[in-house]
């Protein structure tokens, strides 16, 4: 997430050029099929989860033109015995802020998505089914629909309905699963959650009251409620629909160098009961390379730890950069684990 200035009268943001926009927009010229109108490559596949699946996963979601987009579901039974949640016997009876959960910056920048300068490699139903449990997602208007893109959508888009239809396939899929959004929306949050009803998510998300106790991981499961959507614009659009910065806080974003990632007081009121880690390098844009800097179980340990001390909160939301460079996903286990 990055910060977002102020929309004009019609809504929409008018976002200044940048050098980070401008250097995405050259990258689109070897990426022209990302600006494509053809749909967007198909779901993935049902593979063997990195972390224990619950249920197959359902039917892959299509774009045809030719007829109304929709979103295949299959809404699991509340297990009868919740014996795991996110994977662990342990977390069921910890509150929602009391968890750690792997966290992707831009999930929809991904190559496998064909964006121009990725910050991830594989799709958003690949992070999940490797144990990724928080998605950044960037909402942009684009072809008068809502899109997933970063800085600008000739650089890499996907359908803002169609990367929520993999979340509700893989909720589906995984019936003891939480999973949070974390949006910058560039559109009317009246947008955002006209899709999120669009795929049903609107019956998956949890509405919570700033300030009261979270649930546990198993009462959202026994509840329904698996999924907590946060956003940086109009949370006035539903109730479940809530500002980010009014329930968490964040270090700095903006780190070019290993030293730069500090635990300094950025968004987000200093009492705010969930903390994003933001553990990634931009210089100037993502890379593998970078990654493999700072996704180390030593960089990230110590930066997860020194944060812990000095802000006195649980590092909820451990989020990088290519995910899959490193050790984040272990490390986050190991967090939790404590």
């Amino acid at each position: 997430m990055s910060a977002r200035p102020d929309a004009d009268a019609t809504g929409y943001t008018r976002r200044p050029v940048s050098p980070y926009s401008l250097a995405r927009a050259l990258g689109a010229l070897f990426a022209l099929s990302a600006c494509s109108t053809a749909p967007a490559p198909a779901l993935d596949a049902a593979t063997p989860d990195a972390a224990p699946t619950d249920a197959a996963t359902t039917d892959d979601a299509t774009t045809d033109d030719a007829a109304p987009w929709r979103c295949p579901r299959a809404r699991p039974a509340v297990p009868a015995t919740v014996s795991r949640c996110n994977g662990s016997a342990a977390l069921c009876d910890r509150r929602f802020d009391q968890v750690a959960y792997a966290t992707t910056h831009n999930a929809m920048s991904s190559e496998e998505r064909a964006f121009a300068s990725p910050n991830q490699r594989f799709s958003i139903t690949r992070q999940l089914r490797d144990g990724v449990r928080g998605l950044m997602l960037d909402v942009h208007p684009w072809r008068d629909e809502s899109w997933l893109c970063h800085g600008t959508c000739l650089a890499g888009a996907q359908r803002h309905v169609e990367g929520l239809c993999e979340v509700a396939q893989f909720l589906d899929a995984n019936p003891t699963d939480v999973v949070t959004i974390i949006y910058e929306s560039y559109v009317p949050g009246a947008a955002v959650v006209a899709d999120l009803r669009a795929v049903g998510l609107d019956e998956d998300a949890l509405t919570q009251r700033a300030g009261d106790p979270w649930p546990t991981l198993g009462e959202l499961v026994r509840g329904r409620r698996r999924l907590v959507v946060l956003t940086d614009r109009d949370d006035d659009a539903a109730p479940w629909y809530m500002n980010v910065w009014r329930y968490a806080q964040e270090n700095p974003y903006a780190a070019t160098t290993p030293a730069g990632l500090t635990c300094a007081q950025n968004r987000g009121g200093s009492t705010n009961a969930l903390f994003i880690l933001n553990h990634f390098l931009t210089a100037p844009l993502a890379s593998p390379e970078l990654a493999a800097m700072v996704n180390g179980a030593a960089s990230l340990n110590d930066h997860a730890r020194r944060c812990e001390q000095e802000r006195m909160r649980r590092a909820n939301f451990v989020t990088v950069d290519f995910y899959d460079v490193g050790d984040a996903l272990s490390v986050v286990t190991g967090l939790n684990a404590r």
